[in-house]
């Protein structure tokens, strides 16, 4: 017993040695590494649309409103806030505009002004079909260029695979835009199909139900051949490449509705496919 007391008394002399001449813990303790500084956003402000030709954010426009709505378009920076979810119902409680009294125009639609141009959000749907758009006579948004590689990615998009197309209705727009696919190559968004978003590779959406996220926009190019504001397609007809009416067998002037509404996604910062 005697010899067990000697031991405990030593380990105890050397615990107490160890405590009192090791440096404190906090001088042993792992220091973090900064964390690295974020890689600076892209300045998309103006790019490269063909040859030596380059754009702005303005486009092509002339005047002032023109100018705006193209800014809406070409917006290239995330929102600060959160995606919120919409329904194809919700888009269609929206302002659309009302034909006039005389029902010749679409009038006191959204323009760039409406505070629900400036709302990020996310729609789902079954993508019916994906093309180039605008590059037939080249948009005001990408300064008139013709070169489908620097067009916007026209997507239409339906509330579910089932649901009646015939005349544009039921159809729901949402585009990519030469700016969001520079992002996209750089892996900078959110997505499940990889980064490149050219139009030809986005046209595998195709079948699938996608979810879209980006800036709700009104476009008003579009205002006068939406179903939602021209339910008995009256207003505005659709003409042949002299400018002339077209009509159908009867004679009857040809109607120019081809989507459910003006209001669309545009641009789209996020896609996921839904049902791989």
């Amino acid at each position: 017993m005697k010899t067990l007391a000697v031991a405990t008394s030593i380990l105890a002399l050397s615990v107490m040695w160890l405590v009192t001449t090791q440096p404190p813990l906090a001088s042993a303790t792992i220091t973090l590494k900064p964390r690295p500084a974020p890689t600076p956003w892209p300045d998309l402000t103006t790019i490269k649309v063909g040859g030596n030709k380059t754009c702005g954010m303005d486009g092509a426009a002339t005047d002032e409103e023109k100018a705006k709505l193209n800014n809406l378009k070409n917006r290239f920076e995330l929102p600060s806030e959160d995606f919120q979810p919409i329904t194809f119902e919700e888009l269609l409680a929206l302002n659309q505009g009302h034909p006039d009294n005389h029902e010749k125009a679409i009038v006191e639609f959204p323009d760039s002004s409406d505070e629900n141009n400036q709302r990020a959000v996310t729609l789902e749907g079954y993508v019916d079909s994906v093309s180039t758009g605008g590059c037939s006579s080249g948009e005001s948004c990408n300064c008139k260029t013709k070169i489908p590689k620097y067009c916007d990615t026209h997507i239409n998009v339906l509330p579910d695979e089932n649901t009646d197309k015939t005349g544009g209705r039921n159809v729901y727009v949402v585009e990519v835009t030469r700016r969001i696919r520079i992002l996209a190559s750089k892996g900078l968004l959110s997505s499940n199909i990889g980064n490149d978003w050219s139009t030809e590779a986005l046209k595998k959406l195709e079948r699938h139900r996608v979810r879209f996220s980006g800036y709700l926009y009104f476009d008003t190019d579009h205002s006068q051949e939406a179903w939602a504001n021209d339910p008995d397609n009256k207003i505005g007809f659709q003409k042949d490449n002299k400018g002339r009416i077209k009509k159908d067998r009867k004679g009857r002037r040809i109607g120019n509705n081809w989507r459910q509404t003006a209001w669309e996604v545009h641009p789209v910062m996020a896609i996921e496919v839904l049902d791989e």
